[in-house]
């Protein structure tokens, strides 16, 4: 009877131990399953979720141009706003007088009501102008903040392309290493290689320019808002 009752005892503790095996086997496999969903063993799916690194860096270029287009724009603006308001009224026989008094209510953020006797054409271009004239009265006020945006914008885009250029290096350099590689794709490598090098020559050139530029944004923002005042105050043969 001892010798059963230590058996069933050890019987029921084999079962117990069995039973949290099985449990803790089914409490890790679905931690399992989730750390797999996140990531993945083949390098091409990898590779395809990282992006295409070259293709970022060309972009790169093109994306620097448009921060500064957007740092710009109110400046820009100024300039085909003042040439408009000189020939809106030889273009279509508006009252000059009258085309002023509804750019300088616009911007001042006044309301306007558009009462000229003009064609549609005309029409459609003054309306055009007034909104941009409303984006001008904004962005000019919010020129030097715009322009520190954008240089650290920029600065952002430098380590980013930086960063871009040594993965690609890298990787292409220790392709090259291979002592098995046949010639045809050491030349396609080298190609691949002297490319990358003057994206990133272009792209540090596009940047150190675009930096200079935007250091000077908030004065060239004060002689755009003096070049129009005056252009609204009737001196846009001015400049």
């Amino acid at each position: 009877m001892g010798s059963t009752h230590a058996f069933t005892q050890k019987d029921h503790a084999m079962k117990r131990l069995v039973t949290l095996l099985v449990l803790g086997s089914l409490a890790v496999t679905p931690m399992g399953c989730k750390k797999n969903d996140k990531g993945t063993d083949n390098p091409d799916e990898a590779a395809q979720e990282d992006g295409d690194p070259m293709a970022e860096l060309q972009a790169m270029p093109e994306k620097i141009q448009a921060e500064l287009d957007l740092v710009l724009q109110p400046i820009t603006d100024v300039e085909v706003v003042v040439d408009q308001l000189t020939s809106i009224p030889t273009r279509y026989g508006m009252n000059a007088s009258d085309l002023t008094a509804m750019a300088s209510a616009k911007f001042d953020g006044g309301t306007v009501e558009f009462n000229a006797d003009v064609s549609g054409e005309a029409k459609a271009e003054i309306e055009a102008m007034l909104t941009t004239i409303e984006g001008i009265a904004v962005g000019l006020k919010e020129t030097p903040a715009r322009a520190k945006t954008a240089a650290a914008n920029l600065a952002e885009m430098g380590v980013k392309s930086t960063a871009m250029v040594t993965k690609l290096t890298t990787s292409i350099n220790a392709k090259l290493a291979n002592p098995l590689l046949k010639a045809d794709k050491k030349v396609e490598l080298q190609a691949e290689l002297d490319l990358v090098m003057k994206v990133d020559a272009d792209i540090k050139a596009s940047i150190g320019d675009a930096k200079n530029t935007v250091m000077g944004v908030p004065k060239m923002g004060t002689e755009a808002l003096a070049k129009l005042t005056a252009a609204l105050a009737g001196g846009a043969s001015a400049g």
